[in-house]
């Protein structure tokens, strides 16, 4: 049976929605795929190359924001939509996370969010790091908000029982879209600072 990358990528993510990332190997995908698993290497060579795969074919479902907008509103529409992205695959942070940002797609979204950066009045030499921090403040929110919404009503109560009724107010009701846009206007409003432009 001859098989492609695509089928490779597309069993990869029925596996993660299925079954979560500790059960995504190279046997499970030749598994699904009714194949030996040593086929698949000649398409993947092992689980980074098959992450970044996974990830690019992601961020090719990724709607890119028009640019008609001021530079900080296009890079807010850019990062819900970079969340959404992520939360509509189980498992998105860990792979992007253990992957390298180097294929063509991704490549794009991190050229945009350089050029919107820089046009910000980013200097050249801090614009990796204002991107980096950007993309890993969306990881690391992804990542507590999938945490949150998969705890079991009895494990949260159990957790909500070692807190104090301050502590218990704030995780009660989250307003994940809120505090989202929240987190990323107070990156901008640090951006903004006199102290950020040097």
């Amino acid at each position: 049976m001859a098989i492609s990358k695509q089928a490779i990528v597309q069993a990869s993510i029925k596996i993660l929605n299925r079954d979560g990332i500790d059960n995504l190997t190279m046997r499970t995908i030749a598994n699904e795929l009714q194949i030996k698993a040593a086929s698949l290497y000649w398409h993947v060579r092992g689980k980074s190359e098959l992450y970044s795969e996974i990830a690019e074919y992601l961020c090719s479902q990724y709607q890119m924001p028009k640019r008609e907008v001021d530079e900080k509103s296009f890079l807010e529409d850019m990062y819900r939509s970079y969340r959404t992205m992520l939360l509509s695959t189980r498992d998105a942070v860990p792979v992007f996370e253990d992957s390298i940002p180097n294929t063509p797609r991704r490549m794009e979204l991190i050229t945009a969010t350089i050029d919107a950066l820089s046009v910000m009045g980013i200097p050249d030499k801090n614009l990796i790091t204002i991107g980096n921090l950007l993309n890993n403040y969306v990881l690391s929110f992804v990542a507590d908000e999938v945490r949150f919404k998969n705890t079991s009503p009895e494990a949260f109560a159990d957790f909500a029982e070692t807190l104090g009724p301050f502590d218990r107010r704030m995780f009660a009701n989250i307003d994940y879209d809120g505090q989202f846009l929240y987190g990323l206007r107070v990156l901008f409003a640090g951006l903004e600072s006199p102290e950020a432009q040097k």
